[in-house]
């Protein structure tokens, strides 16, 4: 005498076999997005680019990239991590994280986070900040180390060329950090115009100088970031590392305030730094 097939045994079949079908619908889009990533929309290229932003927990052995869980299970083919001043690390894929009643993204929520997570070869660094990335997409980049510089005027040279470019005088003008190869970045402010103010960064070395531009308008509540008091938050930004391509230098810079981390990628563009790849980690008011 057959057994008879439960309701669940006799679909069972069929589900998995939707499930696959989904999974394999998942993976061959991502695929594809991978191969035409949108290149004026960094948010877009976060994962589908190749490359995006992370942080690892409090011990530096584990990398999360907060994204929605269909992102997540196409993350198996990222398997490196630029972590600062510039150093790779092998990563290995450890699943999806569902996450749980984080408010706010940061490694102290480690596990209340959803996400892609990865087991990394050597610690990246107690809650520091990567780039997860595939094989394919820093083959055709050359990682450079970014150093911080701290309290160092920029060349009167430059001041000049600044000015000239903006229009108007430079308030101050201070270099930020030394690029490996010899490049050196540099922000610099410039006299209001009215409400308008402007502050720019600069990448100089033997071939010239790159430009990125943060404009702002003056206000209570914010110029650049919430509650910055009309001040350009110089302490809360910090380039981390570097590439090297073809095209020329792209920049990774985290840039903190009190309502978050903004993660970018910049990538050159003629005489211009423009946006590449884009996160932010939310800290709501507390």
């Amino acid at each position: 005498m057959s057994e008879a097939a439960t309701p669940g045994q006799e679909y069972f079949p069929w589900r998995a076999v939707c499930g696959m079908a989904v999974l394999v619908l998942t993976l061959s889009v991502m695929a594809l997005a991978q191969s035409n990533h949108v290149e004026d929309d960094p948010i877009a290229n976060q994962v589908l680019s190749g490359g995006a932003f992370g942080y690892g927990d409090n011990a530096g052995r584990q990398v999360i990239v907060p994204v929605e869980t269909g992102l997540a299970r196409g993350m198996k083919g990222f398997r490196k991590a630029v972590a600062v001043p510039g150093r790779v690390v092998d990563l290995a894929y450890a699943g999806v994280q569902r996450g749980g009643e984080a408010d706010r993204l940061s490694p102290a929520s480690f596990r209340d986070t959803a996400g892609a997570v990865f087991a990394a070869s050597e610690p990246v660094g107690p809650g520091g900040d990567v780039l997860v990335a595939t094989e394919e997409f820093l083959a055709g980049r050359r990682v450079l180390a970014v150093t911080p510089i701290e309290n160092r005027e920029c060349p009167g040279r430059l001041r000049e060329t600044l000015a000239e470019r903006a229009g108007r005088p430079v308030a101050w003008c201070r270099d930020v950090g030394k690029v490996e190869g010899g490049g050196v970045l540099t922000l610099a402010r410039f006299v209001p115009r009215g409400r308008e103010e402007l502050v720019t960064l600069a990448y100089a070395d033997a071939d010239g100088a790159v430009f990125l531009d943060y404009p702002g308008s003056a206000d209570p509540g914010g110029t650049w970031r919430v509650d910055d008091g009309g001040e350009f938050p110089v302490e809360g930004y910090r380039p981390l590392f570097a590439f090297r391509t073809g095209a020329g230098l792209e920049l990774a810079v985290r840039w903190s305030g009190t309502e978050g981390e903004a993660m970018n990628l910049y990538r050159q563009e003629g005489r211009t730094f423009v946006p590449f790849v884009a996160a932010s980690w939310y800290h709501p008011d507390e």
